[in-house]
């Protein structure tokens, strides 16, 4: 990288770089989706807290063919850290917008091919086409280099893998700039804040178990669903299981950060969202098992333990908040 480039206000350089311990290998779900992990990693990089946007989480559902892909509302970023997410019109290449604001301090978040990038190795680099989004950090057009945010971490990619982000496209990809507009809230206000934002996703939160809606769904297309290839089960998973097991983890976290804080005894409901979280993890070892021998045989019922479970997360949730 040049020394000309400017890195975001508040982020260290790319090396050596620790993710935060909600991307710890040893949790159930080390990655969740890719915009959840890179907001995770977006606010850890400036030294704020993830921990307490996620309270969000409480609105995931089944949405018929898939759980939720669960994503922190802008407003409640906007509140916590003053941080403020827009679209960026891409009317140049993207190149040129992305060196514009980066250079102002203003993390790109972009969805791009993962076939260009390095740091899925083994997945879909240089193998599968698949979108995802990145946040760009900095730039270095002439050197061909790029310093981004993806999943659990910081990478930099080059060469054919830089002219693959920034080639020529059919349409032009869906891009967002992270401003800031105001002072994060500070620590000691934030777990207030960040209650009050937690009761608001209480009040909008499913009214019907999505677990259940998921097993009846799953019973009817089981059979058929698991003789297709293999490829059928990772993106079904990644979008049914994945999500629910990723989510609740997240919660399970986000419950126990606020028990930390003294807003209230949240850790019965903390260890039942935990629960969820392994249960799910435990149900998609069952599906892969379903593929391997071509057969749905029992498989949608052992959905019932979790659908209990997520309806004992509310009810010891709603008794911490007094409902």
């Amino acid at each position: 990288m040049t020394a000309a480039l400017r890195l975001p206000s508040g982020l260290a350089p790319a090396a050596p770089y620790v993710p935060h311990p909600l991307h710890d290998p040893g949790r159930d779900w080390p990655e969740t989706n890719c915009y959840v992990d890179l907001w995770i990693e977006l606010l850890h990089g400036r030294g704020l807290a993830p921990e307490a946007m996620l309270g969000f989480t409480l609105r995931q559902d089944f949405e018929g063919d898939q759980f939720t892909f669960f994503k922190p509302p802008p407003g409640d970023i906007e509140r916590l850290y003053g941080l403020e997410v827009l679209e960026l019109a891409v009317y140049r290449d993207l190149e040129a917008h992305a060196l514009m604001q980066v250079g102002a301090g203003r993390p790109v978040l972009v969805e791009v091919d993962a076939i260009h990038l390095p740091d899925t190795h083994g997945t879909t680099y240089g193998r599968d086409h698949g979108k995802t989004t990145i946040g760009i950090l900095a730039l270095d057009p002439a050197a061909g280099e790029l310093d981004y945010l993806h999943n659990a971490g910081r990478f930099r990619l080059s060469g054919a893998d830089y002219a693959g982000i920034f080639g020529p496209a059919t349409l032009p990809p869906y891009a967002e700039f992270v401003k800031a507009v105001a002072e994060p809230l500070a620590a000691v206000d934030l777990p207030a804040a960040a209650l009050d934002l937690l009761v608001r996703h209480r009040a909008r939160a499913p009214r019907q178990n999505p677990v259940l809606a998921f097993r009846d769904a799953l019973a009817a297309t089981a059979e058929g669903l698991v003789c297709r290839p293999l490829s059928v089960f990772h993106a079904y998973a990644f979008n049914t299981t994945r999500q629910l097991g990723a989510n609740f983890e997240m919660l399970a976290s986000h419950l126990a950060w606020l028990g930390e804080s003294g807003a209230g005894d949240f850790a019965p409901a903390a260890e039942a969202a935990a629960d969820l979280s392994r249960e799910a993890k435990a149900f998609q070892f069952q599906l892969a098992r379903a593929f391997h021998r071509r057969s749905a045989a029992g498989l949608a019922p052992r959905l019932d333990r979790p659908a209990e479970t997520y309806a004992r997360v509310f009810a010891l949730l709603d008794r911490a908040l007094g409902r």
